[in-house]
């Protein structure tokens, strides 16, 4: 008598359970996110879609600049996502402990290495993937920069990675800043069906922060991310 084979056990993915809910259709695009993924819009845009290392910095950066130009970061270590012209390091570079900055733009990469400036090193990683979330060590970063949190955003699943990793480099007392103009954009050319619910406003933001324990605050056209504090450790201050 044949005895019929035991069967394998089927291991099977855990079931993605989305943190928040502002609207996305998309919940999980079943790809993982590259450098490449963006490549084909950005053959079909009439304007910089993903390299700005020839441009000047766009009215949100250069507010951003302006609130860095301005504040109190030395011994600090900086991640700037969306390298551009390298803008922030030429800034604070001889200022800060470190700078980091990770691009999807070749142009952009290769620039900001050729620069040669002080503590100042550019990463070519796109920030939903699963190599941006295990480049750096946890905790690494004091002041994490990003003038469109939900930019290229192709489910919310990829989404939600890219802010656990943001808490996980957060130091504790660190913030994330971003930008009212920048969280406006989302990609409109048809290409990869970016969800128009990606553009974030105030009420968007904070629905997707505090599913991760972070705190709001505004200043003017600026938003800080910082992690809750209870009332009795005192008033959160950018």
């Amino acid at each position: 008598m044949n005895t019929p084979p035991t069967p394998h056990p089927v291991h099977t993915a855990p079931l993605f359970r989305p943190r928040f809910d502002i609207g996305a259709q998309r919940i999980d695009c079943g790809r993982e996110p590259d450098v490449a993924t963006h490549d084909a819009a950005d053959r079909l845009a009439t304007w910089p879609l993903l390299d700005y290392s020839a441009c000047e910095p766009t009215e949100d950066q250069a507010a951003i600049n302006r609130w860095l130009a301005a504040a109190d970061l030395c011994e600090r270590d900086i991640l700037h996502v969306g390298t551009g012209n390298s803008s922030v390091a030429r800034l604070l570079a001889g200022k800060v402990r470190r700078i980091v900055s990770v691009t999807v733009a070749h142009n952009e990469w290769e620039h900001g290495n050729a620069l040669g400036l002080p503590q100042y090193s550019v990463h070519l990683l796109n920030k939903h993937s699963d190599d941006f979330a295990r480049r750096f060590e946890a905790a690494s970063f004091d002041c994490i920069l990003d003038n469109n949190l939900a930019s290229f955003a192709c489910c919310q699943r990829h989404l939600e990675r890219y802010f656990e990793t943001l808490l996980h480099l957060l130091r504790p007392d660190g913030f994330i800043l971003t930008h009212w103009l920048g969280m406006q954009w989302t990609l409109d050319i048809g290409v990869d069906d970016v969800e128009p619910v990606w553009q974030l406003d105030a009420g968007k933001l904070r629905a997707i922060a505090s599913a991760y324990g972070l705190a709001v605050e505004r200043q003017d056209e600026l938003f800080f991310l910082r992690r809750a504090r209870t009332p009795h450790a005192g008033a959160i201050k950018p």
